[in-house]
């Protein structure tokens, strides 16, 4: 079975570019805002979704479910969704989910191993049928009964169908994000370092920067408003620092790079 990508992600400007946090339906900032356990690298698609805020919150409400209500397990989500990303030349999707695969279990080598031949690796038995499964599905090609119960050796019909409905909305989101060009939010190094400032007397007390960025800035439960709790927060929480600025109302969080 082939490893190369179906598709190339075509280099360019984005084609609708993402819309700034301040410009998002409050419901999608609220999205955004309870998946901070999902990493970082969200801020552009959810800025290119907002174009369609009744979709948006569609499909987001669908990929919540299928991360943290799902039943295939971690390890087996983002072995699908890594290798689904890579055929379809999800540029986007395949760096967006190498930290939550390194977090479900997945090692350097293999998050590699989900773009090369299936037996570049020494997967398991039950992981290949996996990875062949996504490559039938990314060819348009329909799965074979030997594969099919195979698969239901180890996979309950629960599992079955949300191992379908998971490859399918993995190739929807690299097919329109690479058809749009959307640009990743260049998580990782060689990003600058950023300093936060916080004036707490313009503070007025929303507490959307601490539901955007918890690991840096804190709402008081005494008088409401926010403390900075880190003036040079790990280059990791760029992204979510960024969108508490946008979302503060009273224009008190000041940002300044530094390489």
């Amino acid at each position: 079975m082939t490893s190369s990508p179906a598709t190339v992600r075509v280099s360019g400007p984005p084609r609708i570019p993402p819309l700034p946090p301040s410009e998002w339906p409050a419901s999608l900032r609220s999205l955004l805002a309870d998946s901070q356990k999902d990493g970082a690298g969200r801020v552009n698609l959810f800025g290119t979704l907002a174009h369609h805020p009744a979709l948006a919150h569609a499909w987001l409400s669908l990929a919540r479910v299928l991360t943290h209500e799902g039943t295939l397990g971690d390890r087996r989500r983002e072995l699908v969704v890594l290798r689904t990303a890579h055929r379809l030349g999800g540029t986007f999707v395949h760096e967006r989910h190498r930290t939550p695969a390194t977090e479900a279990g997945l090692t350097p080598e293999e998050i590699l191993a989900t773009a090369a031949a299936p037996d570049a690796h020494p997967w398991t038995d039950e992981e290949r049928a996996l990875l062949a499964t996504c490559d039938l599905l990314a060819d348009n090609s329909t799965v074979p009964d030997v594969l099919w119960h195979h698969l239901a050796r180890f996979l309950s019909s629960e599992q079955l169908i949300e191992l379908l409905v998971l490859a399918g909305q993995t190739a929807a989101m690299a097919t329109t994000l690479g058809v749009l060009r959307t640009p990743s939010d260049d998580a990782g190094a060689g990003r600058p370092h950023l300093t936060v400032r916080l004036d707490r007397e313009r503070c007025c007390g929303t507490g959307q920067c601490a539901g955007a960025a918890p690991q840096v800035f804190e709402q008081s439960d005494t008088d409401g408003r926010v403390t900075l709790l880190v003036p040079e927060p790990d280059p990791k929480y760029t992204d979510d620092v960024r969108v508490a600025t946008d979302l503060c109302p009273s224009g008190a969080i000041t940002l300044m790079d530094a390489t």
